[in-house]
């Protein structure tokens, strides 16, 4: 057995282990709210024992070590399913924001109901009078209001679609400085743990905080981790090591220029201190992976649709109306579109309209001033051939005098054709197989390339008796308000859809977008919870139990004090009842 100072030892030995437990047991408790803190538990053991005969004896205990109770593998799975959740949350909320953009349920708010109304009003028109009648002119005015109306609305969703991809970039830039200051904290708590842990200690409440810097991190971006030997730990962010122990790179907002100036996401080394890689491919989960989805396909698949609304109404409406007659006729007109260079050819992007020329003929009927025809002009264009220089001097040539007659052209404004009759006559368009017309903008009911630019032309706005309802001077003819009308009926975009059917189809497009996002996100909710749970039951700290560790460690710290006192007398005996004869 040990001497009776190593029995003492052995009480001592509890006495501090208790203490020890109650210290940890105090250190949780008073942590119970502490964002990302994990229980910590007193990992006691037995000191080696006394070998000897008869024996061995046990010397006491010990604290091995303090045990931050966690879950490494839960951890990952929490962070890899909480980074998918940010994803498709982020696109969650933006979707929610479209949507109210696109809002059909609530009558006379969307933009379906202006498509309605705007054909409607044609059809009113076409049936009306040709004349200048009070009711034709109301009409007249109901259809440039109409028209202006649903011109805005495309306008103003093109135009709140684009702010939320403008907002994706702004999100993007904020998201990539907090994934860097994040970085930055990572780096600086892996040199405390690293002090710490090299002399054999466990950097528990810095492991928490670290840990807290991951899933916070997670929220932003898809990464990796490798814990070192020494307890610091590398980061890999789209394959490059953004924080490596006690050294940090960093991520770069970089615009694109093939991309409209759109953000891409750049890796750089600490060493050159600028962007080097660009990972924007490689990153698929988290806020920023959302953004970059939602500005580069979700969303400018809806502009591209948008678009093709506008276009297909813009092109589809002049083809119509540039081949009409109002109960007025012009004896000058400018188109509304224009080419970047007129010496180039149609066929060649410098000398393009924004709507394609074909080969073909449009026609020029030129009025007397008692309103009868009394030329046809031809002008047969040749897109590969032509450009809008030739085609001037065609129209100019036309009717044989090339110096000036009765009709001539000229360049304008933004590379834009004036075509002027002589004093005493006027003109119109009556045939166009070219396209020409269309392309030029020349006598459009629509001005603009897109849902960008879309608005009525300002010759009608300003004289709504331009609107061309008829297709010929004959007696109340209002064939070509009719056909207007009825293009809501026609498979006009892509020869699949009708204007208003692929406007619906639009609309059902976001809608079936959003309700997908929502199932995966719920899914993606479920999932994370489920983990959290599970992690804080791994390391969360329970008030109930700490107060039973509590009490144990308070009774076993009292009983070793007993000990100790019992082992105290009996030395007491030893030193003072022992040796003294007679006492």
């Amino acid at each position: 057995m040990s001497n009776i100072f190593g029995t003492l030892y052995t009480g001592v030995s509890g006495l501090m282990t208790s203490q020890a437990g109650i210290e940890i047991t105090g250190h949780n408790i008073a942590n119970a709210n502490t964002e990302g803190y994990s229980r910590q538990r007193a990992v006691i053991q037995t000191q080696n024992p006394l070998l000897v005969t008869p024996g061995p004896f046990g010397r006491g205990a010990k604290l091995e070590y303090v045990e931050r109770t966690y879950d490494e593998v839960l951890a990952n799975n929490l962070r890899r399913e909480n980074t998918s959740l940010s994803y498709w949350s982020a696109l969650q909320t933006s979707l929610d924001e479209v949507k109210v953009y696109f809002n059909e349920l609530e009558s006379g708010s969307g933009l379906g109901d202006a498509l309605k109304e705007y054909f409607n009003a044609w059809q009113d028109l076409a049936s009306t009078a040709p004349d200048n009648s009070d009711e034709s002119q109301v009409k007249k005015i109901e259809l440039v209001n109409k028209t202006e109306t649903l011109a805005t609305k495309i306008q103003d969703s093109y135009a709140q679609i684009e702010s939320i991809r403008e907002n994706s970039d702004l999100k993007i830039e904020q998201y990539v400085n907090e994934i860097n200051d994040i970085a930055e904290s990572i780096r600086q708590i892996n040199i405390q743990i690293g002090k710490v842990e090299s002399g054999g200690d466990r950097a528990n409440d810095f492991r928490d905080q670290r840990d807290l810097l991951l899933e916070k991190l997670s929220d932003y971006v898809d990464f990796n981790v490798h814990e070192r030997s020494d307890g610091q730990i590398a980061v890999l962010v789209g394959g490059n090591t953004l924080v490596d122990s006690d050294v940090t790179n960093k991520l770069y907002a970089v615009k694109n220029e093939n991309n409209s100036n759109h953000y891409d996401i750049y890796w750089g080394s600490r060493v050159s201190n600028e962007p080097i890689v660009d990972i924007t491919s490689r990153i698929s989960g988290g806020k920023v992976a959302a953004e970059i989805k939602l500005r580069d396909s979700i969303l400018t698949e809806y502009t591209d649709k948008l678009d093709k609304l506008a276009q297909t109404l813009i092109e589809e409406t002049n083809r119509i109306h540039s081949t009409g007659l109002g109960i007025e006729r012009f004896d000058s007109i400018t188109s509304s579109n224009g080419v970047y260079n007129p010496t180039y050819s149609f066929s060649r992007d410098l000398g393009k309209f924004p709507y394609d020329v074909n080969e073909g003929t449009f026609r020029i009927a030129v009025y007397n001033s008692e309103g009868e025809i009394s030329d046809y002009y031809d002008i047969d264009i040749d897109p590969e051939e032509d450009n809008l220089l030739s085609v001037i001097e065609k129209i100019n040539s036309a009717d044989g005098n090339a110096f000036g007659g009765r009709i001539s052209a000229q360049i304008s404004a933004g590379n834009s054709i004036k075509i002027t009759s002589e004093e005493g006559y006027t003109f119109s368009f009556t045939e166009d197989t070219s396209n020409f017309l269309v392309a030029s903008g020349l006598y459009g009911y629509f001005s603009g390339s897109g849902a960008r630019d879309i608005k009525l032309n300002d010759l009608i706005k300003n004289n709504p008796n331009f609107i061309a309802t008829a297709k010929s001077t004959a007696a109340g003819d209002n064939t070509n308000a009719l056909d207007i009308a009825n293009l809501k009926f026609k498979n006009v975009v892509d020869s699949n859809y009708s204007i208003d059917e692929f406007y619906s189809v639009f609309t059902t497009t976001i809608a079936a977008d959003k309700n997908q996002i929502d199932v995966f996100y719920n899914a993606k909710k479920q999932s994370v919870d489920q983990f959290t749970i599970k992690l804080e039951q791994v390391r969360g700290v329970s008030i109930d139990e700490e107060f039973t560790n509590l009490i144990k460690f308070q009774k076993a710290y009292e009983a070793n004090a007993r000990f100790i006192t019992a082992v105290d007398q009996m030395i007491d005996r030893l030193i003072n009842g022992v040796g003294v004869v007679g006492r």
